[in-house]
């Protein structure tokens, strides 16, 4: 994972101390979810600007580090809830939009019975109806995609032409360029186009660039929030349609029940529902690539990737998740802090996690009853969210290298 393109965040990550000393006060998150029916998401009471302190907290953690910890969270929070709740309405948005255009077309074909009477005011009418799509299209994708570029180019296509075949009276020439300018909004509208250029499955938009922030092109990551209509996708760059190349095929969908339940086991006393207002499962494993013999080609379920499992808790506030944060470390052991980020910072500016475990699961180590087994982990809390990650039944020292792709997340790049 040591690669010369990537700067190591200083640790980006962080446990909160028994203390109660980590604070995001202040922080002004991005891309709030517009209404309260699609995201339980509270901000913090606090001013409008960031703290401008430098200050550590009690493990010597730098609170900027922090509270960038929790501002890059909460943004990736929201674009996952928005791809579960809002995505399908912006579509219908979308084709909506499309459809009033369409319309438009179909109108002004069956009113055209003359040579004469092809206008500039049915050029100037095409015209607005094309461009006000387009500002209906950016509204109901903003910030996510922008869609307003392809429908005004669309539009800007045809207008020429329906204006000089208007102008010369030639309804030959405007009627062949209305059809045409129909089948164009057409194409764009059909299920296929949308799901390839708006894409949810796999996502590839910022989402990804956030998640990733400088390995797009070589991680694959699950993501699944199940209190939000059950929803899960991958995330990932497309594979490009080229002959003699196949691309793996996914037989199954990402973090099924079945392997949430038992992270969930894993995790025992990490899981806290209460106060809680979003719970999301990521895990990041290598992207599988595109191969000319498809004998070698990848096929199966994405958890046959193994991906690392990030496990990621928001709470209504700060206080809220630090106070069951501080539940958790009560009902498990703690064995000091570590980083994990693959040991390429110096411990000096390095901000550590929790070791953490727990009997409360059992291991899968033996077959004997008689043992209750231990599950070992990493926790972490930032602001009002608490991390979890690592888990299984062998020890932290009988494990290297056990992070994977989960280095290349937000929580340990540098973004600048």
């Amino acid at each position: 994972m040591e690669q010369p393109r990537r700067n190591v965040l200083a640790g980006l990550g962080a446990a909160a101390s028994l203390a109660g000393c980590l604070s995001v006060d202040g922080v002004r998150y991005p891309d709030e979810i517009e209404s309260s029916d699609e995201s339980n998401t509270t901000l913090e009471a606090g001013t409008d600007e960031p703290p401008t302190d430098n200050s550590t907290d009690a493990d010597g953690h730098a609170s900027d580090l922090i509270q960038l910890i929790a501002e890059r969270t909460q943004a990736i929070v929201a674009d996952v809830v928005w791809f579960a709740i809002s995505y399908p309405r912006a579509v219908e948005s979308y084709n909506q939009a499309i459809d009033s255009v369409i319309e438009t077309i179909d109108t002004v074909r069956t009113t055209i019975h003359q040579p004469t009477m092809p206008t500039a005011e049915m050029v100037d009418r095409l015209e607005t109806v094309g461009y006000n799509a387009a500002d209906r299209a950016e509204t109901a994708f903003e910030p996510h995609f922008s869609p307003a570029d392809l429908l005004q180019s669309r539009t800007d296509m045809h207008i020429p032409s329906l204006a000089r075949a208007a102008r010369r009276n030639d309804t030959d020439r405007f009627v062949e360029e209305l059809d045409r300018m129909r089948l164009s909004f057409f194409q764009i509208q059909t299920p296929v186009y949308v799901s390839r250029r708006f894409s949810r499955n796999p996502i590839h938009n910022r989402l990804l660039d956030r998640v990733v922030p400088h390995a797009t092109g070589d991680v694959l990551v699950e993501v699944a929030v199940p209190t939000r209509r059950n929803f899960t996708t991958l995330a990932h760059e497309p594979y490009v349609d080229e002959d003699g190349s196949y691309p793996p095929t996914f037989t199954a969908d990402p973090l099924p029940v079945a392997r949430r339940n038992k992270l969930r086991r894993r995790l025992g006393p990490v899981v806290k529902p209460s106060g809680r207002t979003e719970e999301v499962f990521l895990t990041f494993a290598t992207r599988p690539d595109s191969v000319t013999r498809q004998r070698n080609v990848f096929r199966g379920p994405p958890g046959d990737l193994d991906g690392t499992p990030l496990y990621i808790q928001q709470y209504g506030d700060r206080a809220t998740a630090r106070e069951q944060f501080t539940t958790t470390l009560a009902a498990g052991d703690t064995e000091g802090m570590t980083s994990i980020s693959s040991g390429v910072t110096s411990a000096t500016d390095s901000i550590k996690w929790h070791r953490y475990y727990h009997r409360e699961a059992g291991s899968d180590r033996t077959n004997l009853d008689d043992f209750p087994g231990v599950q070992y982990g990493y926790l972490l809390q930032a602001g009002p969210f608490v991390f979890a990650t690592g888990f299984s039944g062998d020890a932290w020292e009988e494990r290297t290298r056990w992070q994977g792709e989960l280095t290349e997340s937000w929580l340990f790049q540098r973004v600048d």
